[in-house]
């Protein structure tokens, strides 16, 4: 700027400065430089400490224990290491660490959160998919609809946990179907990329009029639907797999593999 245009902006906004020598403003410029280092420090602790509050979040959810184990076994034991190991000063350090029964609960919606929406991701660029459909109950009796998803990505099949939502009516297989169509809504899924389906040989699910997979070749009339194989023996597979591809000989090796038993 024009040296007079900083001279008159100084004595017109800083007039009890306009008399100051030049070391003044030297100091100024250190104190300043200090402060900036002061906050970056302080700020890089609570990055610290949150940093901290997710990973600790993470092994709660792993362990799949209480919430509240955070605050009052964890911190608590991590505080009176600190102590008698590091001194206090160190313990006002892990203070920092917000491990309430709130904030785990916030920092493990989060994560899954994450999680999910790179799942999809990953599901939406890979297009083809094969779907594993279960339904269970809690010790709530509450029916719990479990959802696998297997697809291709690089070259490799990746097998991955996709939802697991609650059945609030009936678990029959419109309202199973209901539930599965509206996350695949949310999520922006197409059925048409789905090109298997498999499931267990209940009612629910097999059933030609109202069953869960009538309801899916409604949208997609081209899937295919498979049982769960777990109660066979690597014996009879084998042999399935031979008389498979003797009915289907045109169905691509892809198919093959995003199809086989989950």
């Amino acid at each position: 700027m024009v040296p007079s245009k900083l001279k008159r902006h100084l004595y017109s906004s800083h007039p009890s400065c306009a008399n100051k020598d030049k070391q003044y403003f030297k100091r100024c410029l250190e104190q300043n430089k200090k402060q900036k280092k002061f906050m970056k420090s302080a700020v890089t602790v609570s990055e610290k400490a949150l940093e901290a509050s997710y990973h600790v979040a993470k092994l709660i959810a792993r362990q799949k224990k209480p919430h509240t184990v955070g605050e009052t076994l964890i911190k608590a034991a991590c505080i009176e290491i600190v102590r008698l190991m590091l001194g206090l000063n160190e313990v006002k350090e892990v203070n920092k660490v917000s491990l309430s029964a709130d904030t785990v609960k916030r920092r493990i919606h989060d994560m899954s959160s994450d999680i999910l929406g790179t799942l999809i991701k990953k599901l939406l660029s890979a297009e083809k998919f094969a779907l594993q459909i279960n339904e269970t109950t809690d010790i709530k009796n509450k029916a719990q609809l479990i959802a696998i998803v297997r697809f291709v990505e690089e070259d490799f099949i990746k097998e991955h946990y996709l939802f697991c939502k609650e059945v609030p009516e009936r678990t029959t297989g419109e309202e199973i179907f209901r539930v599965t169509d509206d996350f695949f809504k949310i999520c922006n899924i197409q059925w048409s990329n789905c090109i298997a389906v498999c499931m267990n040989g209940a009612a629910a699910m097999k059933g030609r009029k109202k069953g869960f997979v009538s309801c899916v070749k409604q949208k997609n009339p081209t899937h295919k639907n498979d049982y769960f194989l777990s109660s066979l023996s690597y014996d009879t597979t084998p042999q399935l797999v031979h008389y498979h591809r003797k009915l289907y000989p045109s169905q691509h090796l892809a198919r093959c593999w995003l199809c086989r038993t989950f």
